[in-house]
């Protein structure tokens, strides 16, 4: 018994100390990181303010159906001052005015300016179409918006600063695991007659990448706290008869994987779930045809869920199923470049030695994406070149028929400096070729559609390498710079290279020289000429070159501020007015007394205008329910169930009037109960311009 026992003993400390080493070796592999995950709201103007990404002036907001939103990560090494954050913020893109605005906001807080700076700051958007513009310090983005939105812009830049702030301060010892897969029947090419154009296009199985890129972040003790997944596709489920805001199917993706992780912003949360887009220029969701993510053309919520739950499934998929550990060194490279003139050595343009044009925008740009956003332009294509002017179209009548967003240049073409005659300038057009130049970038010496001096970025995280494009580029030209990246960056561990799309600056589209061509859309928004992706491959070479041989680069020229040099305004609120007998908050039309599960509740406020307060980390509508003697709030305008809508008043005895219409379709799975619709907002007075809030609330009503 004596010789028994002891052997038992023996048996457990061995035992113990098994359990003691892999306790050490576990503590040890969900330590290999520093890892945080922060958000914050960006929604802007809710009403009345022009939508940017189709380009049109009389898509102008009208409400609210999901909040946009920046979700920011925050990747370190232990025991090293070796950070950097990456943001996925619901925009159409990285403006070079929010990049310089965000770097600002950074270098003022003594907290985190001594770790955080342009080399390790990867800002990058899903590229919705349908938020409000009005928020670069360059005009293009503005036109739909017609002028500069101050209150927007320093709404996105102190949102997307507040999301890094958030993340870092919730930082904390943990791992990384990465999955990738491959989804199918989410995303077309939309542009397979361009894209047939290369002749590598048969080499590959499918028409543009199919690959999603997931990263999952686990805290050290078991506590999930994030997920980024990379998928390339336009995030234009929603067409451009949506006047709601939305995150589209990247922003619904995101909010859906939050809910399942218990998170409900901005109510309550700790997780955080970003879908990040990547090589999305010829990439559509809409896999049933032309604005048609297969629930019919123009059906904008339901083709929107539809594309939002093909992405969610398949990330939850790689994410329930990450196992490979990230591990390796972290490190950055980073640099500034200024395009025109920029010379492009043979070996990659495959002609000799080129210099990329000064900056144009093509007559086909104008006809808009035909797949996913046509102009409806009269006499207007993709395919207009220099060749076939004259028998397939003609310069002046484009000229003529063009209005929309472009009309607003020709409108302010003395107040921007410039003489208007420059629509349609043949000025570039010898190194444009075969691009007829419809506009040039840089229109005088107060006014520029695009930056021309771009940041290049890229980060190594582990043996994965996430490269920041500021652009939108093809999926051939991504296959490319990709092989480029990937034979260059394999002596330093580096097995996965991502895309990280529209990051850091926003340079117009980046397509295959065969590709630029034929001058569909994305070839005519190819900004700096047939060579501008041998530029990108000569740049991103020369960081990989200088990350694996661990030579510092020059930062390069930095790019003009225009922060105080805006000539054009967008107009905002005058007054907001009432009948003298009527109050603001007061409740229009009411809620039923009763209702259930599946039914939908309509309440109607009368209201201020929603431009007097963006309601940021609130919201205009809350749904309430009773319990415990209290009111307590269980859902906003930011649930994917609600709908916030601004409503103009017609009545000529109320000309600066409105409402607010607050809807709320009651989930099945909603508890029964007492519940109420409160609607909260600001209005602002004619005397003096003062803004006050205001609030109201519906009836109670009984949930069945």
């Amino acid at each position: 018994m004596t010789t028994l026992h002891a052997r038992y003993k023996t048996w457990l400390i061995t035992l113990s100390s098994i359990g003691l080493i892999l306790v050490s070796l576990s503590t040890k592999a969900d330590s290999d990181w520093i890892i945080g995950s922060g958000i914050y709201d960006i929604t802007g103007p809710a009403a009345d303010r022009g939508m940017v990404g189709y380009g049109d002036v009389g898509q102008t907001t009208k409400g609210i159906h999901t909040r946009l939103w920046s979700r920011a990560f925050v990747i370190g090494k232990p025991n090293s001052n070796q950070l950097v954050t990456f943001v996925s913020a619901d925009l159409q893109s990285i403006t070079q005015g929010v990049h310089q605005g965000v770097l600002k906001k950074i270098a003022s807080d003594p907290l985190i300016a001594p770790l955080f700076n342009q080399n390790n700051v990867m800002l990058s958007a899903t590229h919705v179409h349908v938020g409000p513009g009005g928020y670069d310090h360059n005009i293009m983005l503005n036109m739909s918006a017609l002028g500069y939105d101050e209150d927007n812009y320093n709404t996105i830049v102190n949102g997307i600063y507040q999301s890094i702030r958030n993340a870092y301060l919730s930082r904390s010892l943990g791992s990384i695991q990465i999955n990738q897969g491959q989804l199918s029947g989410a995303a077309v090419n939309r542009n397979l007659t361009a894209y047939n154009q290369n002749p590598d296009a048969h080499d590959y199985d499918t028409q543009i990448n199919e690959t999603m890129t997931l990263l999952k972040l686990v805290k050290s003790n078991g506590q999930e706290i994030g997920m980024i997944n990379w998928f390339g596709v336009h995030n234009v489920s929603s067409n451009q008869s949506q006047r709601l805001i939305t995150g589209d199917n990247k922003g619904v993706a995101a909010q859906l994987f939050e809910k399942y992780k218990g998170a409900n912003w901005p109510l309550s949360g700790q997780f955080v779930a970003a879908f990040a887009n990547s090589e999305e220029g010829d990439v559509s969701p809409n896999v049933c045809g032309p604005e048609d993510g297969c629930a019919g053309k123009g059906n904008n919520e339901a083709n929107v869920a539809l594309s939002a739950n093909k992405q969610y499934n398949k990330a939850l998929s790689l994410y329930n199923n990450a196992t490979d550990g990230l591990s390796g060194a972290l490190d950055v490279r980073f640099q500034y470049v200024k395009l025109p003139g920029l010379n492009v050595l043979g070996q990659y343009t495959g002609n000799g030695n080129q210099r990329l044009c000064e900056g144009a925008i093509g007559f086909s740009m104008t006809a808009g994406a035909s797949y996913d956003g046509p102009s409806g332009q009269s006499g207007v294509f993709e395919g207009m070149t220099q060749d076939n002017e004259g028998s397939s179209w003609d310069r002046s009548t484009v000229i003529g028929a063009v209005g929309g967003a472009f009309k607003f240049i020709n409108d302010f073409a003395g107040l921007l400096g410039f003489d208007k005659n420059v629509l349609g300038s043949k000025t570039h057009e010898a190194c444009q070729y075969p691009k007829p130049t419809f506009l040039p970038t840089q229109l005088g010496s107060g006014a520029h559609l695009y930056t021309d001096t771009l940041p290049f970025q890229l980060f190594q995280i582990g043996n994965m390498a996430l490269v920041g494009i500021p652009g939108e580029m093809t999926t051939m030209a991504a296959r490319r710079l990709r092989n480029d990246l990937q034979a260059a960056l394999a002596p330093r561990g580096i097995t996965t290279v991502v895309f990280a799309g529209l990051a850091n600056a926003y340079g117009g589209y980046i397509t295959t020289k065969e590709e630029y061509q034929i001058q569909y859309y994305e070839g005519a928004h190819t900004l700096f000429g047939q060579y501008s992706l041998a530029a990108y491959r000569q740049i991103f070479n020369g960081l990989a070159n200088a990350l694996v041989h661990d030579n510092n680069l020059d930062t390069g020229p930095s790019p003009l501020d225009w922060s105080n040099k805006q000539k054009v305004y967008a107009i905002g609120v005058v007054y907001d007015d009432k009948r003298l007998w009527e109050s603001f908050g007061q409740t229009w039309s009411d809620a039923n007394s009763s209702y259930v599960r599946g039914n939908r509740v309509k309440v109607k406020f009368r209201s201020g205008h929603p431009q007097n307060n963006f309601k940021t980390m609130s919201s205009f509508m809350e749904v309430q329910r009773y319990a415990n003697g209290a009111w307590s709030t269980v859902l906003t305008d930011n649930d994917l169930s609600t709908k916030f809508t601004w409503i103009r008043d017609t009545a000529a005895d109320c000309m600066a009037c409105s409402f607010a219409q607050l809807e709320w379709t009651i989930d099945p799975n909603m508890p029964k109960g007492t519940y109420r619709i409160k609607h909260t907002g600001h209005w602002k007075s004619g005397w003096g311009g003062k803004i006050r809030s205001y609030s109201g609330q519906s009836r109670s009503f009984t949930v069945n």
